[in-house]
């Protein structure tokens, strides 16, 4: 009997350790991550035919295991990588500590807000990404990437 319930214990402590390791994701992107944006303007993570190949400029400014991507984004077209509309354009992305709600990702200390309006990561977008012109905002849509 004590085998038996050994055996079981060593089975559920396997589980429960499994399953904590899939809810610690590790988002991590390469700093020359490709992009493929089509004629219509989507873009896709993977090489599609008919689609071109760009680099998205990433930089893993953080690098832990608790963290994720904010895009940042510009109304300057020229030296953008691709357009998510209404003449909004994306410059590249931060990763940075945190998490991700849904296919959003939240930095540290901003669980519960709009990062968009928020100076500090619009300082942030401009100083990393000087073809912004200054005027660079973040936001937190990038869970996309990995299938969020």
């Amino acid at each position: 009997m004590y085998k038996k319930i050994t055996t079981i214990t060593a089975t559920v402590l396997l589980c429960l350790s499994g399953i904590a390791k899939a809810e610690e994701m590790n988002y991590w992107l390469p700093e020359d991550f490709k992009v493929y944006v089509g004629a219509e303007g989507s873009v896709v993570n993977w090489n599609a035919p008919g689609y071109e190949e760009r680099v998205l400029p990433t930089v893993n400014k953080y690098q832990g295991s608790d963290g994720g991507y904010i895009a940042c984004y510009s109304r300057n077209k020229e030296e953008s990588i691709y357009s998510v509309g209404g003449d909004i354009y994306v410059m590249g992305q931060i990763r940075l500590q945190g998490k991700y709600i849904g296919r959003i990702f939240h930095p540290i200390g901003y669980e519960a807000q709009d990062i968009s309006a928020a100076q500090e990561f619009k300082d942030l977008c401009n100083q990393t990404f000087p073809t912004a012109k200054g005027a660079g905002w973040a936001g937190g849509d990038t869970g996309g990437w990995f299938g969020i």
